[in-house]
């Protein structure tokens, strides 16, 4: 029975070893209270980093889509501008060309005219005749293709202003996109 008791003995005293007295067990107890809200308050702090951090890839990921879109639609203005002002200058060259050509078209007319009149071969006058009807026809178109020449011309300036104020609108979205990606 001694042996019993000894045995019995032994084992709450390894318990109690184990386990500690009621203080030491109510100090691991609240021990891991303590840690527990570290814990949960270090968990707090990580989640609402994760938070803001994935709002500024969001935000991020977004401002880089607007400006690509930005970007892209300012290509598209630019080419669009340079196509007018290709046009622009080949309507200016037409016009030019023309208003070139009048004086020199009214110069053939009148010196045909004048070799018309010192002319007495019947078969001489009736070719100049034919040559100063064809050139005053041709003479006499000058003057609308001038105006719709003139037209095209006031129309284009018209459309490349628009364009142009478009491009420098797109420029402006691009600046202040650019200013608020500066901005804290």
């Amino acid at each position: 029975m001694s042996r019993s008791r000894t045995l019995v003995f032994g084992c709450i005293f390894c318990v109690l070893t184990i386990y500690g007295s009621p203080t030491a067990t109510q100090a691991q107890v609240n021990q891991p209270d303590a840690v527990q809200s570290n814990y949960e308050k270090t968990l707090q702090q990580l989640l609402a980093e994760v938070r803001e951090l994935r709002l500024a890839v969001q935000r991020a990921t977004f401002s880089h889509t607007r400006f690509q879109v930005i970007i892209e639609r300012l290509r598209l203005q630019q080419s669009t501008i340079d196509g007018v002002s290709r046009q622009m200058d080949m309507v200016r060259a037409q016009l030019a060309d023309l208003r070139n050509a009048k004086p020199q078209m009214e110069q053939q007319i009148k010196e045909t005219e004048e070799l018309l009149e010192r002319t007495t071969d019947p078969n001489g006058r009736l070719d100049m005749e034919s040559r100063i009807k064809s050139m005053k026809a041709t003479l006499a178109r000058f003057a609308p293709e001038e105006d719709r020449l003139r037209n095209r011309q006031t129309t284009l300036e018209s459309e490349l202003h628009n364009l142009q104020a478009k491009l420098n609108e797109l420029n402006s979205q691009l600046d202040t996109l650019f200013n608020e990606m500066k901005a804290p």
